[in-house]
């Protein structure tokens, strides 16, 4: 790919208006615990099924030491694996949590990625949170924030230049080229972000774009920490409004009755897996701290069930992509009006990777009711599957 073939592919394709059009990718985040084939198995499958469809990108996450997540512990690994079976979405790691990784490491990963794909690699970053996950770098935990910002920093600056700065055994400052050089020039760059609103303004002064979630924030918080981000980029200098993604559960069904029953009985499911996760991580924190952090409430199997029951109530309660083509529709529609340009539909919580893939067909639906069916006829008749394509790493203004 030339340069001036991935201008053309990094571009966000607007409407016809030049408003910003909401796009769509599938996300992965499989709770297994023996089943790490199947999941890898509907992944690919699901991936080139997206890549035919035309959706935006593929992402997977990085996950350690629970069956939550645990089929991804390496992003580049299985980013690697949907580079080989696709040939025009963009691949994401979402997120890599990079205290963990000498940032360098990161760069030569994704590099090779990169080039097996043709350019089509991009990353969210995290700093981390589970105190489990720092086994592998204990020290860096206390100041796993600070040194994901400089991470962002150096990583990008590796991709770029080809050089890295370093310290060998011998105590002598070196300066080595990185290999293998990428395909891109620039890495595009997401930050993870939650509930906090310092999180969003971080991204923002770092020119970076923006993965988030509903799992404890609803459509009308996160607009207002859209802007915040937004006002942060701009304070900062960088061109553009950014990027901003936001994770949502998904299982589109003919009828809206299915969706829920299978959507959410699946759902219930998972979250169990994730508040198991939460309960082992508080049991660390607490033998970290001396304390004592309501691991007896949390780790009880009737209060673990109320919080999943809870959880699936407040997802079909307009925060997830549950339920029927038209439903899902007006739900993009209104995160697309808080401020979001992309929804990453996390799809692997169910089970039945027949289910997955049949949903998967009406995402791409839910995308052109989403955007309008003159808009969707338009944009085909004019641009074709390349019209979907994904933003660029931002510069700053002159």
């Amino acid at each position: 790919m030339n340069a001036d073939s991935r201008q053309t592919a990094g571009r966000r394709a607007d409407g016809p208006t030049g408003e910003r059009r909401l796009d769509f990718g599938v996300f992965f985040f499989a709770a297994v615990g023996d089943r790490a084939q199947e999941t890898y198995r509907l992944m690919l499958d699901a991936a080139r099924r997206a890549d035919e469809l035309g959706l935006g990108f593929v992402s997977t996450p990085e996950r350690h030491f629970h069956r939550f997540g645990g089929a991804f512990p390496n992003p580049a690994v299985t980013s690697a694996a949907v580079a080989a079976v696709t040939s025009r979405i963009q691949i994401r790691a979402g997120s890599v949590v990079t205290p963990l990784h000498p940032a360098v490491r990161v760069v030569e990963d994704f590099a090779t990625v990169d080039g097996i794909s043709g350019g089509r690699v991009a990353i969210s970053v995290g700093s981390g949170w589970n105190v489990n996950d720092f086994v592998i770098a204990p020290e860096k935990y206390e100041s796993r924030r600070e040194q994901m910002i400089k991470d962002v920093t150096d990583i990008r600056t590796a991709w770029r230049t080809g050089r890295w700065t370093g310290r060998n055994p011998l105590g002598s400052g070196t300066t080595l080229p990185v290999f293998p050089r990428p395909v891109q020039d620039d890495l595009s760059v997401w930050v993870t972000a939650s509930r906090s609103a310092g999180t969003f303004r971080e991204a923002g002064r770092l020119g970076c774009n923006i993965l988030t979630h509903l799992e404890n924030q609803d459509v009308e918080s996160l607009s207002g920490k859209i802007a915040l981000y937004r006002a942060a980029r701009a304070e900062a200098g960088w061109e553009g409004p950014g990027t901003v993604t936001v994770m949502m559960h998904t299982y589109v069904a003919d009828d809206a009755a299915e969706a829920r029953e299978v959507g959410g009985g699946s759902l219930r499911d998972y979250l169990l897996s994730a508040i198991d996760l939460e309960a082992h991580a508080v049991e660390a924190g607490g033998r970290m701290s001396g304390g004592k952090q309501g691991r007896d409430v949390l780790s009880a199997a009737h209060a673990q069930r109320k919080l999943a029951e809870l959880g699936v109530n407040r997802y079909l309660s307009g925060n997830s992509l549950i339920g029927s083509v038209e439903e899902c529709a007006e739900t993009a529609r209104r995160v697309h009006a808080a401020g979001v340009d992309e929804i990453a539909c996390l799809v692997d919580f169910v089970a039945d990777p027949d289910l997955v893939l049949a949903s998967l067909e009406r995402v791409a639906t839910v995308r052109g009711e989403a955007a309008g069916s003159s808009e969707a006829a338009g944009r085909h008749e004019a641009t074709g599957r390349d019209a979907t394509a994904v933003p660029v790493e931002p510069t700053r203004a002159a």
